[in-house]
């Protein structure tokens, strides 16, 4: 049949297509092999390497003088190889099971410690992964179990050696665990801090290529380890290695060693510290010997020149060794309950009304404002609106401002704030600002604000005005209305909660006047009035405290010099400040001084102290106060160095309380009363310590490190436990380095 001229048009295209067809298929072909070539074979590459991961030993944390708060030690390590238990018939569950009976940990536990951190499906649908599985690399060893080398865990890890055949996929060996050696016995518990694995959130906040590489690591989570975390975490070392299919090591791409963390150095002076501790549970005995409660006792040692804290803590608090992420759900909920909130360290994560200590404050803030001068007379009757002086003592009349401090008259006091709160009244019933010169001048020195502490978590304290008594109320009415509706009608409780239900957003001028004694709603923490008292000590330079002095390379080098930034400066003249000095001194030295008794025989021609007894009565706790002292003082003729404080809640009067346990610590501070002086020339160092060196402290790669794997493609799940950091057997010896896996006692898998 003869091809029509349809036909022919038919095959023409026809033909055209298979042409194209064939010329596209050509040239793909040529562009994978040819100019595509290289970016494959890098794929091709990629999938064959293996990131080896070695942890950086974290940085120490040094005192003053050099010795350790907190470093790194050795503990044996159980790890499992997760990948050998998958390739065994039954998934690894009769070495899992044998391994429970050795090492004490139960069954359940390990499987779940073993589990790869992924969501699983269960019928059909994702369910969230297990708590406590493991987040790391399905290539790097997990560590099911972490005890102290001994003999009994040297008899755990030999077992496990001489039975391979029972114990397919387990390791024991020697890793780097944080470290709280108490120098001197000193904790400083809170301070320090602790560490946790890292967190989804820390993890997502990483860069993409660091998200691999910390995905198992710990940081800092409370105190300085937090706070400089940055400097001393260190950096990781990366080999990245090129395997074959079935995982065995067949090259070396490239070698970067881990970088050892820096070290922290502090103010904080270990024997100044051990002091402070022992004076606080000195403070808790006592006064629990005399039938009070003495829930806890918190305190503060500060170079009044710098602002830098050489002691700080409270009692009661935890083991440092064992920190929260070491505890039990049970053992931790029992010490978060505990009678005096061990967790937290009151010296400046709590505050409490600081008594008479805040008549420095008001006395300053009176002065400003113009209420009073330092050559006047004010009245000091016997009562005031209802109101009894301290202890209730008769008055004593018209008075200076210094002998209302020796003495602590509260009725001087009362009768000023009730005056300031009247003048502050008319102005604002004039439609002009309140001068509230006392708030502001707390303020100024830094309280009812953050202290700026580098330290996490610090507590702000509170200082009633106008302004924030109304917000208060707005936000709490609700509760305070509920409460006088529920409790029994006439009670004292109920009385109060229907009085601030229906007014409690006035400023009323017993406030103002409780403010002027720091009772009723001031509250303040122990750093906060050493700071204030600091400021009066040094000649008005308010700081804002630091307790890191500087950071040091692991070699000792210079890095950063930390010094405590100036928060600003008390408004008042050098002769007002002086006065003021003077007044504080009478506390401690005058004949009617209200610390004289507790200073009794005390060798002020040496070193002069000055200070404030503070007594604040205490809610629903019948004859029990918040006792505290803040003293100031140095040799005598210069300018003060120190300022202590101690606070011990629900105890007598701070006379008893606390004036006799801080003049114990100037005693041993400058080796006073038969001490052996904290300082030998009663002046904290100022030079930095000197440290390791270089080949001690880089712990750079020693080739015999069977470190963790990380498949360069592998998407993260975070979360679980970490892994710790394992040592070499010759970094046993005191001050070699430490670095992730040290030298398995047993081959994994």
């Amino acid at each position: 049949m003869p091809l029509t001229d349809r036909s022919r048009l038919r095959l023409v295209v026809l033909g055209v297509l298979v042409v194209s067809l064939l010329a596209t298929l050509i040239g793909r072909l040529w562009y994978l092999q040819v100019l595509a070539a290289p970016t494959f074979q890098k794929l091709a590459t990629s999938n064959q390497v293996r990131d080896i991961v070695t942890a950086a030993p974290r940085g120490e944390i040094l005192d003053d003088q050099g010795r350790p708060l907190v470093d790194n030690k050795t503990a044996l390590v159980i790890t499992v190889d997760r990948a050998a238990l998958n390739r065994q018939p039954d998934g690894g569950k009769a070495v899992l099971h044998r391994l429970s009976k050795v090492i004490g940990v139960p069954y359940a536990k390990l499987a779940i410690q073993t589990q790869y951190c992924t969501y699983p499906k269960v019928d059909g649908k994702y369910v969230a992964k297990p708590k406590g599985c493991w987040s790391g690399s399905p290539y790097e060893p997990i560590p099911v179990s972490e005890v102290t080398p001994s003999l009994a865990a040297t008899r755990q890890a030999i077992l496990i050696q001489e039975m391979q055949n029972r114990f397919h996929g387990v390791s024991a060996g020697l890793a780097s665990v944080r470290h709280y050696p108490k120098p001197d016995g000193a904790k400083a518990s809170a301070i320090l801090g602790y560490v946790t694995p890292i967190n989804a959130q820390q993890l997502a906040a990483l860069p993409a290529h660091k998200q691999v590489l910390e995905r198992s690591s710990e940081v800092g989570a409370t105190g300085l380890e937090a706070s400089y975390e940055k400097y001393l975490h260190g950096h990781e070392g990366v080999k990245q290695v090129t395997v074959d299919h079935v995982g065995r090591q067949t090259g070396v791409v490239r070698n970067v060693p881990p970088r050892a963390g820096d070290d922290v150095v502090t103010n904080i002076d270990a024997k100044v510290q051990a002091a402070l501790e022992t004076q606080l549970q000195d403070a808790i005995n006592t006064a629990r010997s005399h039938g009070y409660a003495a829930d806890y006792s918190a305190g503060v040692v500060m170079n009044a020149r710098t602002g830098g804290v050489i002691a700080m803590a409270s009692n009661p608090t935890y083991e440092p060794n064992h920190a929260p992420p070491t505890l039990t759900k049970p053992q931790y909920d029992r010490l978060l309950h505990s009678p005096g909130s061990p967790l937290f360290d009151k010296a400046f994560q709590g505050a409490s009304p600081p008594g008479s200590t805040f008549k420095m404050i008001s006395s300053a803030g009176l002065i400003h404002d113009g209420q009073i001068t330092t050559g006047g007379l004010y009245d000091c009757p016997t009562t005031f609106r209802g109101r009894h002086s301290f202890e209730g003592t008769p008055g004593l009349g018209p008075i200076t401002l210094q002998h209302a401090i020796e003495v602590s008259c509260d009725t001087f006091f009362f009768k000023l704030g009730y005056e300031d709160y009247y003048r502050d009244y008319n102005l604002v019933a004039q439609h002009k600002k309140p001068r509230e010169g006392v708030q502001h001048m707390a303020r100024d020195l830094g309280l009812g604000e953050n202290p700026g502490i580098d330290l996490p978590n610090a507590a702000t304290g509170h200082i009633p005005d106008r302004l924030n008594t109304r917000l208060e109320w707005k936000a709490n009415r609700a509760n305070y209305c509920k409460g006088a509706a529920r409790r029994p009608k006439g009670s004292y409780q109920q009385r109060v909660d229907q009085q601030y239900c229906d007014t409690g957003y006035i400023f009323e001028p017993g406030d103002q006047e409780n403010v002027d004694v720091g009772q009723g709603t001031v509250t303040a923490s122990p750093l906060q009035m050493a700071v204030a008292y600091s400021a009066l000590a040094n000649g008005g330079t308010v700081f804002e405290p630091r307790v890191a002095k500087a950071i040091l390379s692991p070699s000792g080098k210079l890095i950063k010099r930390i010094t405590a930034p100036v928060r600003g400066h008390i408004p008042l003249s050098r002769a007002d400040l002086a006065y003021l000095r003077n007044a504080f001194y009478s506390v401690t030295t005058g004949s009617a001084g209200t610390a004289r008794g507790a200073f009794a025989g005390f060798p002020m021609t040496q070193v002069l102290v000055g200070g404030k007894t503070g007594t604040a009565e205490l809610p629903n706790s019948a004859h029990q106060n918040d006792s505290w002292f803040v003293s100031f003082g140095g040799p005598t003729g210069q300018k003060p160095q120190y300022v202590t404080v101690i606070e011990v809640d629900k105890s007598n009067q701070g006379a008893i309380s606390a004036a006799p346990f801080v003049r114990n610590i100037w005693e041993e501070l400058y080796g006073l009363g038969g001490h052996k002086a904290l300082f030998p020339n009663g002046v904290p160092p100022k030079k930095l310590p000197k440290i390791g060196t270089a080949a001690m402290k880089t712990g750079s790669g020693s080739g015999h490190h069977a470190s963790a794997v990380h498949h360069s493609a592998t998407s993260v799940k975070p979360g679980g436990r970490s892994t710790p950091s394992a040592t070499s057997a010759s970094a046993l010896q005191p001050g070699l380095p430490v670095s992730r896996w040290g030298p398995w006692i047993g081959p994994a898998g």
